[in-house]
């Protein structure tokens, strides 16, 4: 038996060398299908299905806080309320306060290097259940003012930084001002996510500037500190569940404590049913929204190769028909059935188990790309890469794939009639009115395929435009930003922040060719921040509106261009008074159809008069509408973390070349976090999108492709076998435009039912794929119907040449032959 299966895989390999055309493109078709799906498979095995790299990691949970005057969404919990947690509950055997940040680690006069930081209370290992891989974890005292300067290393930084040094512990570095001695380097296994993958409070923006964690500190938390009613969304609580405690029992017992804690609350605060709690799985919080645009991209790439099966079945069952005889021939003289199918499968398994070796390389490369340009807020990126569970999909695949485009060629081998094939000449027994409807069967299949992928990748970037197009609220060309961190010990007082940022302006805007400049406390197009409430002096019971507090210098307006409704910007004048500007949707929210201009809003507890309305802008976010905003002059807090903002006629290169110059030249050993174009900003703040665009068109193309490829092969193919029938039609009368039509008709059938088909799936598939899409809806009208022409022209230049050739046939050669 084994002799008989090698000599068959041998006869196949012959046969193949002989066609080194169609071997070469079904390898190749292969090679580009199975790449794809081995790439988007390991993407989605190792940030959905493989378990997070900890210890028992189903039992680790995240314990949110839901406040109903805020949000109805879980909020990073309240450090006061989460002591309270941990002494009286039950359901956890551990839990830990946690913070993303980012700091700048500096060595000798170089200037600082950002650097992702993690603050957690000193048990977060302890929860985690990991073991440093030197040194040690972090102890209760390390959680203790006066002892909190020590740090903990990550593999990656241990090695880019210290190259792998083993007597790296006890040594010091300095990040920001603050020496901290190394008492600890993690295991290269451990990754924990950034703060896009696991952030304290839900936000439709991910940040582009988002380092990786490399240092973890210990945080010195003293839950008195915290008000009782406020500091949520600052910290997230992570916890291990006990054994054989469920979500369910833990969320019911926190939801509980909650109760106890509202009536410790002053009475002034206390609000029955206010504060709630829910837990989470760790993984579930981590994979977050990105779960469903990976098995999207499953899907699309799952249905290319299905168009690139259907596509070499198509092929395989031309170039199996061309063998008829021959079955026919081994038939009668004593081939057993089962010998005539093997015989056609070998073929399939041998090109596909060189597609499949040459996918698997194709998919490592295209990893590489993938975590290249991946989009900022796809979680677990670090731990994509092959491992044995793709492998072993690729090998499944590979082989299903082999049976899928060769089991129909392959059967119709094993029916064959030796007696009727043999007495049937020629191309009459190629042309069976059978096999023409099975292969226009296998078209309409790819169309329909082709169609859905086509139309998603229509309304995919039609979304795109639309963000990219949208009013903005701002302008974005000329404009460069840079982003600078301020140490804690250093910047502490408020005056030298402020003598800072009033230092870095008067430099920026001595720079040659810059109009205007200024600074703003947060990030354009990195989402909400500084949620707080405010109240008209004059109406102190009226519902209270939520908005996002900025604090912005002179000039900052006019940088970004942004619209002036009422009143006036912020200038010099507001240094030493409470004035605040207002969005135009918050203004009409808090006054109606009043005039808003020196009224008079509390905020934190000072009162402040509005000066000046400004037109709405979607500076959180271009895939939601504007946020209410309210601006005060940056003197009343001066920010940590600074962002200035320069217009220039200049270059945006040389411009941030400047910006850098101008602020190391105030201070030489401050951290410039990031520095970028703004247009770069836009474009990172749709990263995703972008992303996404990008490979459902990749797939698009490659569909239509083949798509195209089929048509092309099944109508040459149908002329071949068909080269008498056209001769006699031409020979009766039929002009070179009928054979046109009647060639053209051929493929226009499979063709328009597998766009109806593809159409109506669309229709079906709407509520999944809505979610994906900003300012455009499913059934897109104008994207139908230019998928409709798309496909419809481009199956007629595929048929073109085959109608051509047809066309061309002389009747008398065509009915002298055989």
């Amino acid at each position: 038996m084994l002799e008989i299966l090698l000599q068959d895989f041998r006869y196949a390999l012959r046969t193949l060398r002989k066609s080194p055309g169609f071997a070469a493109t079904s390898i190749l078709t292969l090679a580009l299908a199975i790449g794809a799906s081995t790439a988007v498979f390991t993407v989605v095995d190792s940030v959905l299905l493989k378990p997070l790299s900890y210890r028992d990691s189903g039992s680790l949970v995240v314990a949110w806080e839901r406040v109903a005057a805020l949000s109805t969404d879980p909020l990073g919990p309240n450090p006061r309320h989460v002591d309270i947690w941990q002494k009286r509950s039950t359901v956890f055997s551990g839990l830990a306060l946690l913070q993303h940040s980012a700091s700048g680690l500096s060595f000798g006069t170089d200037h600082p290097r950002l650097t992702g930081v993690v603050t957690a209370s000193p048990n977060l290992l302890d929860v985690l259940q990991v073991t440093p891989l030197l040194g040690r974890g972090f102890v209760a005292e390390d959680g203790v003012k006066g002892h909190e300067n020590v740090a903990i290393l990550t593999y990656p930084l241990w090695q880019t930084v210290f190259d792998g040094d083993a007597g790296v512990i006890g040594k010091t570095v300095r990040l920001g001002d603050t020496p901290r001695e190394i008492v600890g380097v993690l295991p290269a296994n451990f990754h924990f996510p950034n703060r896009n993958a696991l952030h304290p409070f839900r936000s439709k923006q991910s940040s582009a500037g988002v380092p990786e964690p490399a240092i973890f500190l210990p945080a010195v938390i003293d839950p008195r500190e915290s008000s009782w009613n406020g500091d949520y969304g600052n910290w997230i609580a992570l916890a291990r569940l006990k054994p054989g405690v469920s979500l369910t029992q833990a969320e019911a017992q926190l939801t509980s404590i909650q109760a106890q804690v509202i009536e410790e609350m002053p009475p002034a605060q206390r609000r029955p049913g206010s504060l709630l709690a829910s837990v989470q799985p760790m993984q579930e919080a981590v994979v977050g929204e990105s779960k469903t645009g990976l098995w999207l991209l499953l899907a699309a790439v799952g249905g290319l190769l299905l168009i690139a099966c259907v596509n070499l079945a198509n092929a395989h069952l031309g170039r199996t028909l061309s063998r008829h005889r021959e079955a026919a021939v081994r038939s009668a003289i004593g081939a057993p059935k089962w010998r005539l199918l093997w015989s056609s499968l070998a073929e399939s398994l041998l090109l596909a188990a060189l597609g499949g070796m040459a996918g698997v390389a194709l998919a490592a490369a295209g990893l590489r790309l993938f975590r290249y340009n991946s989009p900022i807020d796809l979680p677990r990126l670090a731990e994509v890469h092959l491992n044995g569970t793709v492998l072993l999909f690729s090998v499944v695949l590979t082989v299903a794939s082999s049976i899928l485009f060769g089991i129909l060629p392959a059967l119709k081998l094993f029916r064959t009639d030796p007696q009727a094939a043999l007495q049937q000449s020629g191309n009459r027994a190629l042309g069976s009115r059978q096999s023409q409807k099975l292969r226009a069967g296998l078209i309409g299949l790819q169309v329909f395929g082709c169609t859905l992928l086509l139309l998603i990748t229509g309304l995919f970037s039609k979304s795109l435009l639309h963000l990219l197009h949208q009013d903005k609220g701002f302008e974005t060309g000329h404009v460069a930003i840079a982003a600078v961190n301020l140490s804690g010990s250093t910047y502490e007082p408020s005056a030298t922040r402020l003598a800072f940022d009033d230092g870095v302006l008067q430099n920026l805007r001595g720079i040659p060719g810059v109009q205007t400049a200024g600074l703003v406390s947060t990030m354009p197009l990195e989402g909400e921040s500084w949620i707080e409430g405010l109240q008209r002096l004059d109406r102190p019971n009226q519902e209270s509106p939520l908005f996002n507090l900025r604090w912005v210098s002179p000039g900052y307006f006019e940088t970004m261009q942004e619209r002036l409704v009422a009143g006036r910007f912020l200038d010099e004048s507001d240094r030493n008074l409470s004035s605040m500007v207002l969005s135009e949707s918050l203004a009409k929210t808090v006054w109606q159809n009043e005039n808003p201009l020196g009224g008079q809003i509390k905020v934190e507890g000072r009162t402040f008069t509005v000066v000046g309305i400004v037109a709405d802008s979607r500076s959180t976010s271009l895939k939601s509408a504007p946020a209410k905003m309210a601006y005060t002059h940056y003197k009343d807090r001066p920010p940590y973390a600074s962002f200035f903002v320069a217009r220039s006629l200049q270059p945006t290169d040389a411009l941030l070349a400047s910006m850098r110059e101008a602020i190391w030249k105030y201070a030489p050993a401050v951290t410039i976090a990031r520095a970028k174009a703004m247009d770069s900003q836009v474009a990172d703040s749709l990263a995703t999108e972008r992303f996404q665009t990008l490979i459902l068109t990749s797939f698009g193309i490659a569909a239509l492709l083949l798509a195209m490829l089929g048509i092309y092969a099944v109508l040459t193919y149908s002329v071949a076998t068909r080269k008498q029938e056209i001769g006699v039609r031409m020979a009766l009368g039929a002009t070179r435009q009928n054979i046109y039509v009647v060639t053209l008709a051929e493929a226009g059938v499979p063709v328009a039912a597998g766009l109806a088909a593809g159409l109506l799936g669309a229709f079906f598939g709407a509520r999944v794929i809505q979610s994906f899409l900003y300012g455009v809806e499913v059934l897109d009208l104008p994207v139908m119907a230019g998928v409709v022409l798309l496909f419809a022209g481009s199956a007629i230049l595929a048929a073109f040449l085959p109608a051509r050739r047809a066309a061309s046939v002389d009747p008398m050669e065509a009915l002298r032959s055989d």
